[in-house]
């Protein structure tokens, strides 16, 4: 699954393709993980096909760890399947951690 990484700026812009399971979350682990060495990262969600509860969890962590550290981590994701998913996580579609103020109502 590959993870390409575009920089615009200040925010380091990751694009996740392909699926976000079981079979692959520990292989993306250590490079998702590294996104957080950036101050400002945005992961966009948009191309994944098949998300399931451990991609997920992978998800959680990673977003909690990003506050832990106060980093600004967005995630981004316009695709219908990562949105249900987000939502049964509690997650919004644009779902922020750290760094910086949230913005909003």
């Amino acid at each position: 699954m590959p993870m390409q990484l575009i920089q615009d700026g200040e925010v380091t812009r990751a694009v996740l393709d392909d699926e976000l399971t079981i079979f692959t979350a520990e292989a993306l682990q250590d490079e998702l993980f590294g996104l957080l060495n950036h101050a400002r990262v945005e992961l966009d969600l948009s191309a994944v096909t098949e998300l399931d509860g451990c991609g997920a969890q992978l998800l959680c962590i990673l977003l909690a760890e990003a506050q832990r550290m106060e980093r600004s981590f967005a995630i981004r994701a316009s695709n219908p399947l990562v949105d249900e998913v987000g939502r049964w996580l509690g997650l919004t579609p644009a779902q922020e951690a750290a760094g910086e103020e949230h913005h909003g109502s």
